[in-house]
């Protein structure tokens, strides 16, 4: 951890308080240049002469070292790569893991030009509004299950009562928030989530929603970043040691169970009723003839009651 995140660290593990000056220079060597540095990019650090150093206000701005410092995870987020502008992240994370990047590393971008969703769709990636984000994974299970933890992972950071659709969304108040995409790419798994944060309603599909749309309030995205992170790595060590715990949490967060669907597999189309998920993250879906089809990859057509 370089001088500016440890500083960024000392100052999170005292919200609104002060930290005495001589145990952040303890702490930090050449903090005061550091310092300075910081407050040219945005960041309000209040010094009295007598209580020392406290952080009043972050800049609206992704940075590797403030999402380091706000970390605790042993997997993911142990290097952390911001770009301005990117075409999409899961491509570069792809061509990182060819070069033998480790698994927890994730690469944000505050722009994409070519951002996707499932099967190729676009994903609209305004600048600065939102969490566009990939992360290398090498997962000593099925990569299958990785799709089902993130959507845990991002509904528990999100709060709101937020909702997940199979096979890939976390729906709020009804309508998208979040989008997951899992490739496998170069011998590992690349998870590609988008959320919109404090996207306009112009921005937006008709479909979609952001979370200034739906509570009429701006969040700060470095806290959720931080809040998403931490979660999915929790998630996803338990799909390694216990993946009932993440699909029974799926479940009771799910829109799609219990519900009559119709989903589209290559050039068949399929009908019956969603079930469960089984223990590599495939939805059990019981069509009318009793049988039950196993579906990993589909695409839904419809869900009604």
């Amino acid at each position: 951890m370089n001088a500016g995140a440890a500083i960024l660290e000392v100052l999170f593990q005292s919200p609104d308080q002060f930290v005495p000056a001589a145990e952040l220079h303890r702490r930090v060597p050449h903090a005061q240049r550091e310092l300075a540095a910081l407050r040219q990019l945005g960041y309000d650090i209040e010094n009295h002469p007598h209580l020392g150093y406290r952080l009043r206000a972050t800049p609206d701005r992704l940075t590797a070292d403030d999402l380091r410092a706000r970390l605790r995870t042993p997997i993911i987020g142990r290097e952390i790569v911001v770009f301005d502008e990117t075409g999409s992240t899961n491509d570069i994370v792809a061509r990182l893991a060819r070069d033998g990047a480790r698994e927890g590393l994730v690469v944000f971008a505050e722009s994409q030009t070519r951002g996707r969703g499932r099967h190729g769709r676009v994903w609209v990636s305004p600048r600065g509004k939102g969490l566009w984000f990939s992360v290398l994974l090498r997962p000593s299970f099925p990569a299958t299950r990785i799709t089902i933890a993130a959507a845990v992972a991002v509904a528990r950071a999100v709060g709101h009562d937020a909702r997940i659709k199979w096979p890939n969304d976390v729906m709020l108040a009804g309508q998208k928030l979040a989008g997951i995409l899992t490739e496998s790419r170069a011998g590992a798994a690349v998870l590609g989530i988008g959320i919109n944060v404090n996207c306009d309603r112009t921005e937006l599909p008709d479909v979609a929603t952001s979370l200034l749309v739906a509570t009429g309030q701006r969040h700060d995205r470095l806290a959720l970043a931080a809040a998403v992170l931490t979660q999915l790595d929790a998630e996803y060590r338990r799909a390694a040691a216990d993946f009932g715990r993440v699909t029974d949490d799926w479940a009771r967060r799910s829109t799609t169970l219990g519900r009559q669907l119709v989903v589209r597999l290559g050039a068949r189309r399929i009908e019956g009723h969603a079930q469960a998920l089984d223990g590599d993250g495939a939805l059990l879906l019981r069509l009318d003839n009793g049988q039950i089809a196993r579906l990993l990859g589909a695409e839904l057509v419809e869900e009604r009651p």
